[in-house]
């Protein structure tokens, strides 16, 4: 008997909205843009239901990107566009937010929706909360 489709229109997406202050608070980002570290194994890019926990104190220039399934153009020229972590690090550096968590995570391209419900993102979402960000910023590849 095959395998019942996954309904995600059925499961809602939880939200908190964030009351603290921007400028004491430390950000995380979390993407599915494919993004990893230059020395890291590569996204599979017909699909990859694992992610990658990224140093957060690393410039977009020490990442790069596993993906075919949009055009690139402009993250080709700055990656930040798909993965600010130049533009957080700039906001902690003036102040207008607390600072930048010492990792961030990024997912890649996958259409097994079910894997990454059951176990990929809740995998990901303990990493997440083992930073103890203030806040955590998502982008989408």
């Amino acid at each position: 008997m095959p395998e019942k489709p996954l309904e995600l229109s059925r499961y809602c997406i939880p939200y908190t909205p964030f009351t603290g202050k921007l400028e004491e608070a430390k950000i995380c980002l979390v993407t599915t843009a494919a993004v990893r570290g230059k020395d890291q194994p590569p996204f599979q890019v017909d699909g990859d239901t694992s992610f990658r926990a990224l140093d957060g104190a690393l410039p977009a220039s020490a990442f790069t990107y596993d993906d075919a399934h949009y055009d690139h153009a402009c993250v080709d020229r700055d990656l930040n566009c798909v993965f600010p972590v130049d533009r957080l690090a700039e906001l902690a550096k003036d102040g207008r937010i607390g600072g930048v968590s010492e990792k961030h995570f990024s997912m890649g391209f996958c259409q097994a929706l079910r894997e990454l419900r059951e176990n990929t993102i809740p995998a990901l979402a303990r990493e997440v909360d083992r930073v103890r960000p203030d806040a955590v910023l998502l982008t989408g590849g």
